[in-house]
């Protein structure tokens, strides 16, 4: 059987090591494990235990003995060695349907404990895309409409529409419940799409997303995802739901402000299976 690797860092899917794993077999896009990342100011992160109690999120994939040992190589982690960079370790990874796999991974070594620069997030590619002052936002629900923006006084932010674009891999449904009805995630699915409206914000719009979004109650969690927009490859910010439960239908003002959004922007075949999506919702 083929040894499976949780990565976190840069041999993430963007990141500068990724090549890596270019012939390795992509098991989970989001995944997460236990523990805490901090960022050792050198380029990358390091994944440590601690007393801090939280998620460290990255992907899980299928390796061969020779990848593993090239791996080893970048890591610097010689088994036995009691001076390694990073040390590996069989670790649980859990995906967003609660779905538990056991895997190796890569933890700070002595030379990485003293790490102090913790990344809130637990996500390496967050971490990273943030440093940008202006950065490309995939809304797929209810953000795709302006009206609150308005209400709130934060349209300024969000005036700069780039168009529509593509997320493969993903499929939208109500499946994070709230107290008033169901609301708009994305759930890995490789057989399906997410069309969505791309804006450019500023760095000072993320805090508006993430209080609306909930990031700060742990409902959704910022992710990084590879869109395509115009035809191109882009990298962008958007936001996925932290527990997946069954589909309940979205209240009536909700499902308002996603189909009002969508319009103009997102195919007609995409609006016609969302509306579509929501009126058997509704029925049940």
């Amino acid at each position: 059987m083929m040894p499976k690797l949780f990565v976190y860092g840069t041999l993430r899917n963007g990141g500068h090591n990724h090549f890596y794993l270019s012939n390795a077999t992509s098991i989970y896009h989001q995944s997460w494990i236990e523990g805490s990342l901090y960022d050792t100011d050198n380029g990358y992160p390091v994944l440590l235990s601690d007393n801090r109690a939280g998620y460290v999120y990255g992907e899980l994939y299928d390796v061969c003995s020779a990848q593993l040992k090239k791996i080893d190589q970048l890591e610097q982690y010689v088994e036995g060695d009691p001076d390694n960079l990073y040390d590996r370790e069989c670790i649980t990874v859990t995906n967003d349907k609660d779905d538990k796999v056991k895997a190796l991974t890569y933890v700070g070594g002595k030379r990485l404990i003293d790490s102090n620069d913790w990344i809130e997030t637990g996500d390496w590619n967050v971490h990273t895309y943030l440093k940008q002052q202006n950065l490309l936002y995939f809304a797929y629900g209810s953000c795709m409409d302006d009206e609150r923006f308005t209400l709130q006084c934060v349209d300024h932010h969000f005036k700069n529409i780039i168009g529509s674009a593509l997320l493969n891999g993903f499929e939208l449904q109500f499946s994070r419940n709230s107290t008033d009805g169901g609301k708009a995630d994305i759930v890995e699915n490789n057989n399906e799409k997410v069309e969505g409206k791309v804006y450019q914000v500023p760095l000072e719009a993320v805090s508006y997303l993430y209080k609306r979004e909930g990031v700060y109650v742990n409902a959704y969690r910022p992710i990084i995802i590879d869109i395509l927009l115009k035809g191109e490859n882009k990298r962008a910010i958007t936001f996925i739901g932290t527990q997946k439960e069954a589909e309940t239908a979205p209240t009536i003002n909700y499902a308002s402000e996603i189909m009002r959004g969508s319009s103009g922007f997102l195919s007609d075949s995409y609006v016609a299976t969302l509306q579509n999506k929501i009126n058997m919702l509704f029925k049940q």
